[in-house]
């Protein structure tokens, strides 16, 4: 009676009837995966339709098809090699997917000219919180993975991490946002905080309106316009051989103190107090002007956050945190300090960087470009690694290393000068690729046996 039902369920299982089942289910998840896609991006794709139970639920059973195929018609004859050949072809094929899937890793490296990196960036997420009670030195709280894109936070559901002065939570995600930065007076100084300052600079070839704003107390933060900088922080004493300003909070005033330098000059050309709302002129051999907007000694960044649909390039992911009694956003890739009066936390929420064990130094970035514009019609990467030595890679030229397949995928430009800044590469390490490629041989023999034997037949039917 066993080996009745044994029979039946092979039957079953070589069929006809469920192999076009299979396959048509197949057909319908590809489908999908590309009008996702096409609507959203890769990463959605993947997360949504290729990386799923319904995905591997569907392989497995064309897999096991296949394998009851060879097994019903057992015991194989000479004219069946083709036929086994292009079935064992196809499984290997598809265990090497799913190798590729599970175990691959697909990422970006960006190497600045003349720098290094070794550090990729993947699609995978991760949170991170540091701790510090004297706002110098941070410690490791905890690093976890998440998946706020298939599994997002709620008030219901939220994601913590316990601290000392209480749980960080995690209660809300946005998968698209275009993200507006506002800064704002700090609601409760604690003399930890940087200071902001909204400024504009301002002649007849120049209208300059943007924020500066220190991450903490005394750090320096600047903002380059290409032909001057301004510094938020402490002034040095001598010129860094461009044209700066460097202004400086003074404590329990709501003024600033200013220090202008000069191009080619050590010492400072000019210096002064200005509050918010009033302007005052550097100096300088261009005729400009400089006027303090706004002017918080402790200050607060925030997000307006306009949600959309599907992405675009201006587009990022965001998620809200909930700590002592505030709420605050934090967007993909970036830092969010969290200030009580014991001790400051720094939360970080970006794409996980994986260490590739060697580093990758862009030694010159050629591009052409097309006659008349800035298009490129070709570029390519003169790199180095250590103990492989310098190699070149460009669209059609990948560079093997130490299991790793790294292409040219594109670069960025200084919006300044219009020159190269950086080389972006996409990495690739895929552990199934030398499966797929056993199993597309596989299968070509198959055919190649089978155009043999249907050659071999005709010539026995014409004798």
């Amino acid at each position: 009676m066993l080996q009745k039902w044994m029979k039946k369920i092979l039957k079953f299982l070589a069929s006809l009837k469920l192999a076009v089942v299979i396959i048509l289910s197949l057909a319908f998840l590809i489908a999908i995966g590309t009008i996702v896609e096409s609507k959203y991006d890769a990463i959605a794709a993947k997360k949504w339709v290729y990386d799923t139970v319904w995905m591997y639920s569907i392989m497995g059973a064309l897999a096991v098809s296949l394998v009851a195929v060879m097994v019903d018609r057992w015991p194989w004859k000479t004219r069946h090699a083709p036929f086994v050949f292009a079935h064992i072809g196809i499984i290997l094929l598809l265990l090497g997917s799913v190798m590729t899937l599970q175990f691959g890793i697909d990422g970006s490296l960006r190497v600045p000219v003349g720098q290094g990196n070794q550090f990729l960036v993947v699609p995978e997420t991760d949170v991170l919180v540091y701790s510090s009670f004297d706002g110098d030195r941070y410690t490791k709280l905890e690093e976890r993975p998440v998946d706020f894109f298939l599994h997002p936070p709620s008030p219901e559901k939220p994601v913590e991490i316990s601290t000392y002065t209480g749980a960080i939570k995690f209660t809300g995600y946005k998968k698209y946002v275009i993200p507006k930065r506002m800064v704002t007076a700090a609601r409760e100084p604690n003399g930890r905080r940087g200071a902001g300052l909204r400024f504009q600079i301002q002649n007849s070839n120049v209208n300059v309106v943007e924020w500066i704003v220190q991450r903490r107390a005394k750090d320096l933060a600047t903002h380059d316009f290409g032909p001057a900088a301004l510094h938020l922080g402490e002034a040095p004493a001598k010129g860094q051989g461009r044209n700066e300003i460097f202004f400086t909070p003074q404590v329990g005033k709501d003024s600033l103190k200013y220090v202008v330098f000069q191009k080619d000059q050590d010492r400072p050309l000019k210096s002064g107090e200005v509050k918010e709302g009033e302007m005052f002129v550097p100096g300088w051999k261009m005729p400009i002007e400089v006027r303090v907007l706004r002017y918080f000694p402790e200050a607060e960044e925030a997000w307006d956050l306009q949600e959309r649909e599907s992405p675009t390039p201006l587009t990022t992911s965001a998620a809200r945190v909930e700590f002592d009694g505030k709420e605050s956003w934090i967007l993909l890739n970036d830092t969010l300090k969290l200030f009580t009066s014991e001790a400051v936390y720094i939360v970080t929420y970006g794409n996980r960087r994986l260490d590739l064990g060697f580093q990758v130094v862009l030694q010159n970035f050629i591009v052409d470009r097309y006659q008349g514009t800035m298009r490129a019609a070709a570029y390519k990467s003169h790199v180095s690694i250590a103990d492989f030595g310098e190699h070149e890679i460009s669209m059609n030229e990948p560079l093997k290393y130490k299991g790793f397949t790294i292409y040219q995928a594109s670069f960025e430009d200084d919006p300044k000068t219009g020159q190269p800044l950086a080389s972006v590469f996409s990495v690739n390490q895929d552990p199934g690729r030398w499966i797929k490629y056993l199993g597309s041989l596989i299968m070509s023999i198959g055919i190649i046996l089978l155009f043999y034997f249907k050659q071999k037949a005709k010539k026995g039917n014409a004798t």
